[in-house]
C-alpha cells in the first residue's frame, strides 16, 4: 500500500495509506489528508489512484504544490521517494511502507526548499524589515475616517460591475483609493505585458496634479515591484532605504517615507500587475491597515481586468471557475488564521464557501482586559460587490469594537454606516459576542441574524431570539445586549444559514429542529461537538453541491 509521509514540523511524522480512489489534501477538515497551516489551501491537491500508479494534482491552490523542487503544473506521477511541498509542508511519496522512523527522519531532514518558495520568503524578509525598523508617528491615521473609507471603498466595487473597459476603471480606482487615503502623494497601477513580462503602467495620478491624470512615470521602488510580483503578496515599507542609489536595487525618490504595493492576482495565481501608492508626509505614514484596505482593492481590480480580458474571448467555463476559486482563496485572507488560546475555554471554527464567491464571514478580535469579541455574519447579496463589503466589514467590526463604549453601541455604529447612501443596496445579519474570560460573563448583540444557542447540562437554550433587523436596513435601528453568566460546560454555537438551508438530493432542507437534536447527542468538548454538526450535514446533503457559504464558530468553558 503507497503512503504519503507528512513532516509535522516537530521532527515527528505521520504516515497516511493511500488507500481510496482519490484522495483530498488541505486544511479541510473533511480532506483524506488534513494539514494544519495556514499556507496550505483548504482544498489543496489530489492523489488519484490509477491503473499503472498514483497521480498528484494542484487543485488551484494560492501558494502551488512543488514536486522535487518544482512548481506542480497539471497532473503528475509520483515515484517512490518524490519529495513534495504543499507549500511550506514537506511531505515524501512512498511506493509502500517507510523502513524505520531513524531513515524517514533523516530524509525528512534532508529535504531542501523549493527555489521559489526560499526566494520569496527571503525576499518578504527583506522587504518586510525596513517597515518593522522605522517607528510610525502616532498620528498617523488618516483624516478620513474608517468609515468614510469603507463607504469609499463600495464606491468601488459599483464601478467594478460592468464595465469592461480597463482603460476607463483603473483610473476611477486611483481617484477613489486618492480619496480613501489623502496623504497619498503618488498612485500607480501597472499591468504585466509581452513575452517578458515588463510591468507598464496604465494609470497614473500625482496630488500635485488634481485638475488631471499626470502622465509623468515618476520613479517607485523596483525591488518591492519585483518582490510583490514574484510573492503575490503585499508589502509596506517605511523610511528610503540605505541602498536607494543604487539603482539595481532601488529607485526611491529621497523624499518618499512611506509606500504600500498590493498585487493584483489572477485565476492563475500569478499576478496580472501591481497598485502602488507612496506619501511624503513625515506624520501620516501608511499602516497595515492601509495595506489591508489596499490588498481587498487589487483583488477586485484583478478580477476586473481579467473580466475585461473576458469580453474580446470566448466563455471558458475552466478558466471562470478558476477565477472563482482564487476568488475564495483571496477572502480566505480576511478570516482568522488560527483559533483563540483562551485559559479555561476552547474553540472551534469552519468556514466553507459555496460555488459563489463567498459572503459569509466570522473573527475573533482582542479587547482591552483580556476580553475576546467573537462576530459571525452573512452578507446578503453574491458576487464581487457581497464579497468585497465582507472583506471590509471585517475590518469595520474592529474599529467599532475599538472606539465604541460598549457592545451594543459598536453594532449600532456598524448599522449606521451600512445604511449610508452608497451601501444602501446591501445588508448583513449579524451577531456579536463578547467573552470576559476571568468574570466568565457573555455579552451578546443579534442584529437578525440566526439566534446562537446556548449548550448547558443536556439541555439547549436559544439565545437573542429577537435579533430585530440586519444591519443596513434602518439607519435609526438600535440595538440591545444581553449578558448571561456562563457556567463549567456551557457551550456556545454561532452558525450561518449555510448550515440549516442545506438541502439533501430530493431539496429537503436540513433544518433548524435537526441542528438542535445533533448538538443534544453530540461529544462535549468543543472540537467534537463542532466536527459532528458538519458531519451530519455532510451526511445529509451528501449527493448534492453546496449551495450556500457554510459558518460555524463555537466555544465552551471547560
Amino acid at each position: 500500500m503507497a503512503t504519503l509521509e507528512v513532516c509535522t514540523g516537530t521532527g515527528g511524522r505521520e504516515l497516511h495509506e493511500l488507500a481510496s480512489e482519490e484522495m483530498l489534501v488541505g486544511r479541510d477538515q473533511f480532506c483524506d489528508i488534513v494539514l494544519r497551516n495556514h499556507t496550505v489551501s483548504r482544498q489543496h491537491a489530489r492523489i488519484v489512484r490509477a491503473p499503472d500508479g498514483y497521480y498528484l494534482e494542484d487543485l488551484g491552490s494560492l501558494n502551488g504544490t512543488y514536486v522535487n523542487g518544482h512548481r506542480l503544473e497539471g497532473r503528475t506521477k509520483l515515484k517512490d521517494g518524490d519529495k513534495i511541498h504543499i507549500y511550506e509542508v514537506v511531505t515524501i511519496f512512498h511506493s509502500g511502507v517507510p523502513r524505520n522512523e531513524d531513515d524517514v527522519n533523516e530524509t525528512l531532514a534532508d529535504v531542501p526548499l523549493p527555489e521559489e518558495i526560499a526566494r520569496t520568503r527571503s525576499a518578504a524578509r527583506a522587504m518586510l524589515a525596513p517597515a518593522a525598523a522605522g517607528s510610525v508617528a502616532a498620528d498617523s491615521a488618516s483624516e478620513v475616517s474608517p468609515q468614510a473609507r469603507f463607504r469609499a471603498a463600495l464606491k468601488i466595487s459599483a464601478d467594478f460591475e460592468g464595465q469592461p473597459d480597463v482603460d476607463q476603471l483603473l483610473p476611477r480606482i486611483l481617484d477613489t483609493l486618492f480619496e480613501i487615503f489623502p496623504q497619498a502623494a503618488r498612485g500607480y497601477i501597472l499591468l504585466e505585458e509581452g513575452t517578458e513580462g515588463h510591468l507598464v503602467p496604465r494609470a497614473i495620478k500625482h496630488r500635485q496634479s488634481e485638475a488631471g491624470h499626470s502622465m509623468t512615470f515618476g520613479p517607485i521602488s523596483r525591488k518591492m515591484a519585483l518582490h510583490v510580483m514574484g510573492s503575490a503578496q503585499p508589502v509596506l515599507m517605511d523610511d528610503t532605504p540605505a541602498d536607494a542609489a543604487d539603482a539595481n536595487q532601488s529607485v526611491f525618490e529621497v523624499q518618499v517615507l512611506s509606500m504600500i504595493c498590493a498585487p493584483l492576482k489572477g485565476a492563475a495565481r500569478r499576478p496580472l500587475g501591481i497598485i502602488y501608492l507612496d506619501t511624503t508626509e513625515l506624520a501620516r505614514r501608511f499602516t497595515q491597515a492601509d495595506l489591508d484596505v489596499l490588498a481587498s482593492v487589487a483583488a477586485m481590480a484583478a478580477q476586473g481586468v481579467e473580466s475585461a480580458g473576458a469580453q474580446q474571448t470566448p466563455f471558458d467555463g475552466a478558466t471562470y471557475q478558476r477565477q472563482l476559486g482564487t476568488a475564495k482563496q483571496m477572502q480566505l485572507q480576511f478570516l482568522p488564521q488560527s483559533r483563540p488560546e483562551v485559559p479555561g475555554y476552547q474553540f472551534f471554527d469552519y468556514y466553507q464557501p459555496a460555488d459563489e464567491v463567498g459572503g459569509d464571514y466570522f473573527g475573533y478580535i482582542p479587547l482591552p482586559d483580556g476580553r475576546l469579541a467573537l462576530a459571525i455574519g452573512d452578507v446578503a447579496g453574491k458576487g464581487v460587490s457581497a464579497a468585497l463589503l465582507m472583506a471590509h466589514f471585517s475590518a469595520e467590526v474592529r474599529y467599532c469594537l475599538a472606539t465604541c463604549a460598549s457592545p451594543a453601541a459598536a453594532v449600532d455604529q456598524l448599522n449606521l454606516d451600512l445604511a449610508s447612501e452608497l451601501a444602501n443596496y446591501h445588508f448583513v445579519t449579524f451577531a456579536l459576542c463578547v467573552l470576559d474570560p476571568r468574570e466568565h460573563k457573555l455579552t451578546m448583540v443579534n442584529a437578525g441574524h440566526l439566534p446562537p444557542l446556548l449548550l448547558r447540562g443536556g439541555k439547549l437554550e436559544v439565545l437573542c431570539g429577537e435579533g430585530g433587523l440586519p444591519l443596513g436596513c434602518d439607519a435609526d435601528r438600535r440595538y440591545e445586549q444581553i449578558e448571561l453568566p456562563l457556567e463549567p460546560g456551557d457551550a456556545v454555537v454561532l452558525y450561518t444559514d449555510g448550515i440549516t438551508d442545506a438541502m439533501d438530493a430530493a431539496g429537503t432542507v436540513y433544518g433548524g429542529q435537526r441542528l438542535q437534536q445533533t448538538l443534544l447527542t453530540a461529544p462535549r468538548k468543543i472540537e467534537g461537538l463542532g466536527s459532528a454538526l458538519l458531519t451530519d450535514v455532510q451526511r445529509h446533503v451528501r449527493g448534492r453541491l453546496q449551495s450556500d457559504d457554510i459558518c460555524l464558530v463555537c466555544f465552551a468553558r471547560d
